[in-house]
């Protein structure tokens, strides 16, 4: 398969070594790039997407730029006749949403987003077991992140820290978000209800570095995410499925996972651009479709809509820290609770 990348800096960086890897085992051959500034990469590079097309025919473009430039990349890429690998956040809204799905039906085409913690062995497991029962009835999904961010992590890019493309939701604890609806078995749903508290800690910034959000659906279990970049300490984000027969825990990041503290054998993970050749070649399933993203849009969405009040915390270095957050977003996980619910003090 003929492939070209949109985006090689960045997280597009580990795109070019992924599409290295895959020319060197023969899946596919890397044919260019397009980026607006000079990049490390062993193909040529192109200022857009059409002069790259009209030259090298990529069969697949993989996206990984900016999230506000997406919608119209995948649509070139469609209207091209290529099938898209494109990274989280795909879109930022739901009409967006129902654009790009609506053109890449019409034209028999496949999208795939970036949530690569869908291909993991852990992820695989854990729904093996959820579906067997083995955890009972699922009485709700809980999921905690807390990281540490720089000053240097808001000036690396123009979008980063801005509402409506950035956001602890949105962005770094994307995963954690999708992940969690994934399980609820409310991905694809329309009729979700949303409860967001979004909070930042930085006067620079305009989007959250601490949040939390319920989802809930007529006949799923409750979805609890908490978030925050103002941890005093950086840990794996971890996923807590809550059931009448026990509790699984999964570090995603880690592909590691235990129920009731046993820690469980996993397959190896599966590449998402690996997974989109084999699937236009054999029709193996995609392993994060675009379908499976709807619910996570429209939260997206939301997100770049809601009320970002400012908290007060303490500068330690080059970083912010809220103190007592590392505790509150994983009492959130674990009681499927709100940070107003749980009385933290900042809650609304």
């Amino acid at each position: 398969m003929r492939v070209a990348l949109v985006g090689a800096r960045g997280h597009g960086a580990r795109h070019v070594e992924n599409l290295v890897r895959l020319g060197h085992d023969g899946l596919a051959t890397f044919v260019g790039v397009v980026d607006v500034a000079e990049v490390d990469a062993p193909v040529p590079a192109y200022p857009d997407l059409p002069s790259l097309a009209a030259e090298l025919h990529p069969e697949i473009v993989v996206i990984s730029s900016p999230p506000a430039t997406h919608r119209d990349l995948v649509l070139a890429a469609f209207e091209l006749g290529c099938d898209v690998l494109v990274e989280k956040p795909a879109v930022l809204s739901a009409t967006d949403f129902d654009d790009i799905s609506a053109e890449a039906l019409k034209r028999g085409l496949v999208g795939q987003v970036g949530f690569q913690t869908q291909g993991t062995g852990s992820y695989r497991r854990l729904c093996s077991l959820i579906g067997s029962g083995a955890l009972g009835d699922i009485t709700g999904i809980g999921a905690a992140g807390r990281w540490t961010r720089t000053d240097a992590y808001y000036e690396r890019s123009g979008w980063a820290g801005r509402q409506g493309e950035d956001g602890t939701l949105v962005n770094p604890f994307a995963h954690a978000l999708q992940n969690a609806l994934l399980l609820a078995d409310v991905e694809e749903r329309t009729d979700i209800a949303v409860e967001l508290e979004l909070y930042r800690c930085r006067e620079t910034i305009s989007a959250d570095d601490t949040a939390c959000v319920r989802v809930t659906a007529e006949g799923a279990p409750p979805v609890v995410v908490a978030t925050t970049l103002c941890a005093t300490t950086s840990l794996p984000p971890v996923v807590l499925v809550h059931g009448t027969l026990g509790q699984a825990v999964w570090w995603y990041d880690d592909d590691r996972l235990t129920v009731n503290d046993h820690r469980m054998a996993v397959a190896p993970s599966v590449d998402l651009l690996e997974n989109l050749i084999r699937h236009r070649q054999t029709g193996e399933p995609l392993v994060a479709p675009l379908a499976a993203a709807r619910a996570f849009t429209s939260i997206a969405e939301q997100c770049g809509k809601a009320d970002v009040p400012l908290l007060p915390a303490r500068r330690v270095g080059d970083r912010v820290v809220l103190d007592g957050i590392d505790e509150v977003v994983v009492r959130a996980a674990e009681k499927l609770a709100t940070f107003t619910e749980l009385g933290c003090g900042f809650g609304r």
